[in-house]
């Protein structure tokens, strides 16, 4: 696709409403990539690789634009709304079992996007991999933030796309007088003075993002990952969450056995510490893993395709050692520089890591989420345990795109953050199916598909 000739390029969006003092560098002219794969890092081959990071953004943007239909509706309203499902989307009228979709509702919110078109979470990782293209795949937190302010003023004008549906916690920390130059010191203002704000999930959809740059380093990837969750998220429940999920998406992309958890593995000093153990009983760390049989029977409530697939062990304890990775976010705040956040308090970031567990480990079926229940200060976490849920479901022999699609609507039918909720699955789904996997008649359907095929292109040659 030959986007140098086009004004929708993404080059051209980026450089959009920026002056030359912002960014001191034409867009066109890129530093050398920082991200290129080094040989022997990974058992899976370049071609490989790429095809993944592609499902992992198409996987997003799809997750974000379905959840639309259903964003800050109770999971009563939605089916009111839209019963049982499915949603109708894409090019297809009907889902793979042969039942026609249910139209997006036009309320007054859905009325201001138009048919398979994206919201926010899918701007903001846009925005990132744009300023990943102008860095050569080196993160800068002021770059992305200069980056995020022209957005919130003026969209993304190649496409004539205003900026809607953005979090409070996260327009509070762009509006606020230091962003531009401090994004950090700003978000930590917002954290500390918006109370019912703190435990937001709207950088968690950067995450999977940042586990792909340097995916080889896991200190790179995890520094990157808190860094850009800083720039408007300062809870330490949402940099524990981001990290874990760039750490994920890193070890998946290695590719590498020794990355997935044994049972029961050697005992860290923070699991050795009585204080702790009470807390994390949850994790397969410290119990023997549940067979298939005992997890299918633990799942109660069937009423949801994603509900009876049982769990893939082997993801499972990839997920474990990505949580043990960052468990010091929460299990010993402020003791490491990677992990900085305003909060504190020892024994309130501990019942955090206890509240994390739960959402993130067997016996969990979809409706225990509780992921239309937005006020009980839990966001991150749910969006973390609702990801982690569709990743590590055992896909049928065959039908990896339809459950990737039954998934995806499963997770939307439970309204609350919807959009971000599908966002993380559909990128952790996508990462491990590869876009080859993905449904056609979603991706070809997405509004501006061929502009994000693009930026996306664009993104990958730098790896």
């Amino acid at each position: 696709m030959l986007f140098e000739n086009t004004d929708l390029s993404c080059h051209h969006t980026a450089k959009t409403h920026a002056t030359q003092s912002d960014f001191p560098e034409s867009n066109r002219t890129l530093r050398e990539s920082q991200a290129r794969i080094p040989s022997g890092c990974s058992k899976l081959s370049r071609l490989d690789i790429v095809d993944k990071v592609k499902g992992l953004i198409f996987g997003a943007v799809l997750g974000d634009c379905l959840g639309l239909a259903t964003e800050g509706m109770t999971r009563e309203q939605v089916e009111a709304v839209y019963g049982e499902g499915p949603i109708r989307f894409g090019l297809e009228d009907e889902d793979v079992t042969g039942v026609v979709g249910v139209p997006f509702i036009r309320d007054a919110y859905r009325s201001m996007f138009d048919d398979n078109d994206f919201g926010d979470d899918t701007d903001q990782q846009l925005l990132l991999v744009q300023s990943l293209i102008h860095t050569g795949g080196v993160f800068n937190n002021k770059d992305f933030a200069k980056r995020l302010k022209d957005w919130s003023q003026h969209g993304l004008v190649a496409l004539s796309k205003p900026p809607l549906g953005t979090g409070r916690a996260t327009q509070y920390t762009i509006n606020h007088p230091a962003f531009e130059h401090d994004p950090h010191r700003a978000a930590a203002d917002v954290w500390r003075s918006k109370h019912v704000l703190r435990s937001a999930n709207g950088a968690i959809t950067r995450a999977p993002l940042l586990g792909v740059v340097k995916f080889w380093d896991g200190t790179t990837v995890i520094e990157n990952s808190a860094d850009c969750c800083r720039v408007t998220h300062s809870d330490p429940r949402s940099i524990a969450s981001c990290a874990i999920v760039s750490t994920l998406v890193a070890r998946m992309l290695r590719s590498q056995d020794t990355e997935y958890n044994d049972y029961p593995p050697s005992p860290t000093s923070s699991l050795s510490n009585p204080h702790y153990q009470d807390q994390m009983l949850r994790s397969p760390s410290n119990t023997p893993p549940l067979s298939n049989q005992d997890l299918v029977q633990n799942t109660a409530n069937k009423k949801y395709f994603i509900d009876t697939l049982s769990t893939d062990p082997c993801l499972l304890s990839l997920v474990d050692s990505a949580i043990e990775a960052n468990q010091r976010c929460l299990t010993a705040p402020n003791t490491d520089p990677l992990f900085y956040s305003p909060e504190t308090d020892q024994q309130l970031t501990q019942s955090y890591y206890s509240q994390l567990l739960a959402h993130c480990y067997p016996p969990v079926n979809l409706e225990s989420l509780a992921l239309d229940h937005t006020d009980d200060n839990q966001d991150v976490f749910k969006t973390l345990g609702a990801a982690i849920y569709g990743f590590t479901r055992q896909l049928p022999k065959g039908e990896q795109t339809s459950s990737f699609k039954r998934i995806l609507m499963d997770v939307v039918l439970q309204g609350g953050e919807a959009d971000t909720n599908a966002s993380v699955t559909g990128a952790l789904l996508g990462l491990r199916m590869g876009y080859s996997m993905l449904p056609s008649e979603w991706v070809v359907g997405l509004k501006h598909w061929e502009w994000l095929e693009d930026c996306v292109e664009e993104f990958v040659a730098l790896l």
